[in-house]
């Protein structure tokens, strides 16, 4: 509206200059010409008429074109200005709410947690890690954030401050399956969810198995933050309120393991003396069950053992027999210790399984000893001496091979 308006007059105030340009030409031209052009038929004065006015509008359309686009090109300046102003306040401001922590003036920012153990799916003695499967809940406010009368909104996490949380004792990749978003409440509370799955290292002293229990740890962090800066505190259930920190799952994928306990709570990382990082864990204490060792490896060990003292009951004139039994005992006991292998951890340190079973090989293999000599004191004619040392190893074998299986069970 307003560029139309500059153009009329524009427009109007050329068409006064070119009139007033053609009265002075008039007035200079002499007096002979001057009664000579009066006799000008007025076709011609339209003509000139026209002429001149389409001059005119010529020269008005430039000159609108002109402040036009002169006017166009400062309003789109001063557009563009405006939005890289706000564009940069904008940015300003986001950077400062991701950066600094809610009401840091006040001292360390607390966040609840809550941890649920879905699953341990896997628990590898020998590679000294165990496979969980995680879900975690996080809340903590937020003033800046704040919408009262508002409604629930969502945001990326990288759009937020956030603990920027961690598994400490990951080992390899740890897989996250839900989405990195926050809920953001109407009173400022943010709330974020996150599932992890993977391996977790787990130092374990195996020296009672398969009578041991050990204690595993999930242990998250707050990279880049120090204990005066961020504090954990657990989250209570909703459902529940009797849940405090968390829980676990009451069945696992793991046929051979029994939960004993479970706790959750804030427990800060050091991974240098001196140097604490804040955090908080979920901890459960698992037992093996036995059921499957007694029945694959102790029973058939215990057979062995006892199969190999039917020569103390074989005549000794029967040496060949008796000298058979012996060597099949220890040569089957040597195979079932190959095979035992495979199902056993490998360690630097004897377990109590190892004891039980290098205890059982020496008494097989001094029952083949007890065996040669017996029959060599029967060869020189020391039958009595032999009968003897046979009527011993009937009462003594069973009683020291009783005595270990009484240790390793209650031992």
């Amino acid at each position: 509206m307003k560029n139309g308006n500059l153009s009329s007059t524009i427009s109007i105030m050329c068409r006064r200059v070119v009139a007033w340009g053609m009265v002075l030409m008039i007035a200079c031209v002499p007096a002979a010409t001057l009664s000579a052009e009066q006799d000008l038929e007025p076709a011609t004065e339209e003509a000139i008429e026209q002429a001149a006015t389409q001059a005119a509008e010529k020269v008005v359309e430039k000159v609108v074109e002109k402040v036009v686009e002169k006017a166009a090109a400062e309003v789109a300046e001063k557009a563009a200005e405006k939005a890289v102003e706000k564009v940069a306040a904008d940015a300003a401001a986001e950077d400062e709410l991701k950066a600094q922590r809610p009401e840091e003036w006040k001292g360390a920012t607390k966040v609840d947690f809550f941890v649920f153990v879905l699953d341990i799916d896997e628990i590898d003695d020998a590679s000294q890690n165990f496979t969980a499967n995680v879900w975690i809940r996080l809340r903590w406010k937020d003033e800046r954030l704040a919408n009262p009368g508002g409604v629930i909104r969502k945001k990326r996490l990288e759009e937020v401050w956030n603990p920027q949380v961690l598994l400490a004792n990951r080992q390899g990749l740890v897989s996250k399956s839900l989405p990195e978003v926050v809920v953001i409440h109407p009173d400022g509370t943010i709330v974020y969810d996150q599932r992890y799955t993977g391996h977790l290292s787990q130092p374990l002293m195996l020296s009672e198995f398969p009578f041991d229990k050990h204690t595993f740890t999930i242990h998250f962090v707050a990279a880049g933050y120090t204990i005066d800066q961020v504090a954990f505190a657990p989250g209570i259930g909703k459902v529940n309120p009797s849940l405090i920190g968390g829980e676990i799952a009451d069945t696992w994928s793991l046929p051979d393991w029994k939960r004993v306990q479970f706790e959750a709570l804030p427990l800060f990382y050091e991974p240098l003396e001196g140097l604490k990082v804040p955090g908080f864990a979920a901890r459960f204490e698992a037992k093996r069950y036995i059921a499957y060792y007694i029945w694959q490896i102790v029973l058939p060990l215990a057979v062995v053992v006892v199969m190999s003292w039917a020569a103390f009951w074989i005549g000794r004139v029967h040496v060949g027999v008796r000298i058979g039994v012996a060597t099949s005992s220890i040569l089957t006991l040597i195979a079932q210790r190959f095979v035992f292998a495979s199902l056993l951890p490998r360690l630097p340190y004897m377990t109590r399984l190892d004891y039980f079973t290098v205890g059982s090989t020496l008494l097989v293999f001094m029952a083949l000893l007890v065996v040669v000599m017996t029959s060599y004191l029967s060869t020189i004619d020391r039958d009595p001496p032999a009968k003897v040392v046979d009527l011993s190893a009937r009462v003594a074998f069973p009683v020291v091979f009783l005595s270990l299986l009484g240790w390793f069970f209650f031992g």
